[in-house]
């Protein structure tokens, strides 16, 4: 071993000043010098398995919430990919079949890849539901929309709430709308 003549010194002077200690500051510093081994062992040692292990179950309930969102936003992807496909006429069915939300004067025209429909009084909510089931249903996507609000004196309707008369209890009528929608068709 290549020991240099300053470290040669420096273990020289620790022996010296070892041997000249009197047996109990021996045992004093042996026993502090196993209190900074013990210390530092813990510090790096255990301590950081310590904190992890305690962490754990927090961590892992956090990882299962992260795992359970995870497989429903893979559950709502494989629906996604597995949507039904619906025929032109299957959609234009529906279509037909679905407009009494939309009030007595509702009409539908279709000319070949899309559809026009056509309201002068329909409930605002009601035709919002409706354009939310013809994607779902029958995979018509809204193209085109020119509608208005429609003044409920202006409507064709037998109702009294829907002419314009005030409700016992003071109560707006629904906001209705006339217009038109063009619809894609699948």
């Amino acid at each position: 071993m290549n020991v240099t003549p300053l470290t040669q010194a420096f273990r020289n002077a620790a022996k010296n000043a070892w041997t000249q200690r009197q047996p109990r500051e021996k045992m004093i510093l042996r026993m502090g010098a196993a209190v900074v081994m013990a210390s530092a062992l813990w510090l790096v040692g255990f301590a950081p398995a310590w904190r992890t292990w305690q962490e754990a179950p927090t961590r892992q309930a956090h990882l299962d919430a992260q795992t359970q969102s995870m497989r429903q936003l893979q559950a709502q992807a494989h629906n996604l990919q597995k949507m039904n496909t619906i025929s032109s006429s299957e959609a234009k069915q529906w279509l037909e079949q679905n407009l009494a939300d939309l009030g007595p004067e509702a009409k539908i025209i279709f000319q070949d890849s899309q559809c026009t429909l056509s309201v002068i009084a329909a409930p605002a909510e009601g035709l919002a539901r409706w354009i939310s089931q013809a994607r779902e249903n029958a995979m018509a996507l809204p193209v085109l929309a020119d509608l208005h609000s429609a003044h409920p004196a202006l409507t064709h309707t037998s109702d009294p709430h829907l002419m314009g008369n005030p409700s016992p209890n003071n109560v707006a009528p629904p906001p209705l709308l006339r217009g038109t929608l063009v619809l894609r068709l699948p």
